[in-house]
């Protein structure tokens, strides 16, 4: 049986780490920016951020707000602080590399 829980885990840490959402939340990081904001400083248009936000704003990591008729997106820091610090999540990848690094030497 698959542990549900470790599969979550691994699609919340690839989510983060894929290069689009990395980009997106490395911009919010400083603070809520508009959406029509962080579409400019990334280069596409406002109808594709909401496509590449929606996983992150669904994980929690990313929140939208209504204000004065502007969408604004903020990062949820104590979420991600708690993912990222999270030990668990990183054993397999230093099991993972440790393998590797045998398998090729």
């Amino acid at each position: 049986m698959i542990n549900n829980n470790t599969d979550d885990n691994d699609k919340t840490l690839e989510a983060l780490f894929e290069p689009q959402n990395a980009e997106i939340l490395a911009n919010l990081e400083d603070g809520p920016k508009t959406s029509s904001k962080l579409a400019e400083i990334l280069g596409i248009k406002e109808e594709k951020l909401d496509e590449q936000i929606s996983y992150l704003k669904e994980l929690e990591f990313v929140i939208k707000t209504d204000k004065d008729g502007s969408v604004y997106y903020s990062v949820d820091k104590n979420k991600l602080s708690k993912v990222l610090e999270n030990d668990d999540n990183f054993k397999n990848i230093d099991n993972g590399l440790a393998k590797l690094d045998s398998f090729l030497n």
